[in-house]
């Protein structure tokens, strides 16, 4: 199961917003949202709110991981079939997707910048 920290940086990635940013606009400092996200520390009410809205998500997932009465967060659609996920395996796969998106915009602007007109992968 994740932490309460993981799920923090879980949601923060899917929105592909940075800790500075994140604290930019709770009125912190980036610090304290390392902390949240290594549990080093939890947010007073009001700021788990804030978080909660910020990534759209709910605060029974932030606090549980789970969503609505034993349903799991981690579900996957593959060919129209529900996939269900554990923890571990939901944060590798989106932790891969953002190293692809990575990947794909460092290829884009390389090939930009060669003065080729399709930057598609």
């Amino acid at each position: 199961m994740t932490t309460f920290g993981t799920r923090l940086k879980q949601a923060r990635k899917s929105k592909r917003l940075t800790q500075n940013e994140v604290a930019e606009q709770l009125g912190i400092d980036f610090t304290t949202v390392s902390k949240y996200e290594n549990n080093k520390s939890q947010p007073d009410n009001e700021k788990l709110r804030e978080l909660a809205g910020l990534y759209e998500v709910s605060l029974d997932w932030l606090l549980t991981g789970r969503i609505g009465e034993g349903i799991s967060a981690n579900r996957l659609w593959v060919n129209g079939q529900p996939e269900e996920l554990t923890d571990e395996e939901a944060l590798h796969l989106l932790e891969s997707l953002e190293m692809f998106r990575l990947l794909k915009a460092k290829r884009k602007k390389s090939k930009a910048a060669a003065g080729q007109t399709n930057p598609e992968i």
